[in-house]
């Protein structure tokens, strides 16, 4: 008979062992693209798919690193997701304290208001943010394209949750200590924050720096495209597309999400665990 240990030991075997299949799986997609940077086309094209570069090539990544625009197009793509990530910061975890600790009159309701947004279509939106931004002078702008990032509601929905989950006796405290909201929040709220905030970092930088229909829609110039944008055009040609270029700027381009995925990964964890556990 099997003993409850032994029991314990194949499941767990068997857990790791699903677990590990299910990472392949999804993995296997990001595999075969950095295979298929390092293969011509005519093979990297081939059905059933080959899994080893015959000739092994970096003709791929030659043709990317000689573009002339290819550093200015990274320089747009980060200082587009650093202005991203650094409004919502700033603006979502005001708007996330102000609803959660905040009591002012239609504050559940504008809340509710602001919910009801993600309901709405990216696409729907995209006519009159173009007015917006033409009627301002800022079209083919890095700085106009941010202009419409700089906040966004599930930023908001995300620092509201984890300020909701902060214990009420700690604002009671600094209450009694003197301390108003404002006090409150930069030297209390923000400091235990650092969760959400990770989160909604890594969040906003992923949606920003692998953006492609807001840039490609609001810039115009080859000079101010992100490298999403910049590595369509410079690949795209009239009657077909060099894809091979193209999978190898997505893995140079897919660097910095990993880094910074791999150094915020615990803040992130952890604030997606908090803020999900208390509505």
């Amino acid at each position: 008979m099997i003993s409850e240990k032994t029991m314990k030991k194949l499941w767990l075997l068997l857990t790791y062992s699903v677990l590990i299949i299910f990472a392949l799986v999804y993995l296997m997609p990001f595999i075969r693209s950095i295979v298929a940077s390092f293969m011509e086309w005519a093979q990297a094209s081939k059905y059933p798919p080959e899994w080893i570069p015959h000739p092994f090539t970096l003709e791929n990544y030659r043709k990317l690193f000689r573009l002339e625009l290819f550093p200015r197009w990274i320089l747009n793509t980060s200082l587009y997701a650093g202005i991203t990530v650094t409004g919502n910061i700033i603006f979502s975890s005001m708007a996330g304290y102000a609803f959660a600790r905040l009591k002012f009159p239609g504050r559940d309701v504008i809340f509710s208001s602001l919910l009801s947004l993600l309901m709405i279509p990216m696409f729907v939106t995209l006519v009159p943010n173009y007015i917006i931004i033409y009627k301002l002078g800022l079209v083919d702008n890095i700085f106009g394209l941010s202009l419409l990032s700089l906040v966004s509601v599930s930023s908001i929905f995300l620092m509201r949750q984890y300020f909701t989950s902060l214990p009420n006796e700690i604002f009671e405290a600094a209450r009694l200590d003197g301390c108003g909201p404002i006090k409150s929040f930069f030297y209390i709220a923000l400091p235990l924050a650092k969760p959400a905030l990770g989160a909604v970092a890594v969040y906003q930088f992923l949606g920003a720096w692998n953006a492609f229909i807001g840039p490609l829609i609001f810039l115009r110039s080859p000079e101010n495209f992100t490298l999403p944008v910049g590595l369509s055009f410079a690949f795209q040609r009239s009657m077909w597309t060099e894809y091979t270029p193209i999978i190898a700027g997505s893995i140079v381009a897919a660097a910095p999400t990993i880094l910074l995925f791999v150094a915020l990964n615990k803040y992130l964890i952890r604030g997606i665990v908090v803020t999900g556990g208390k509505g």
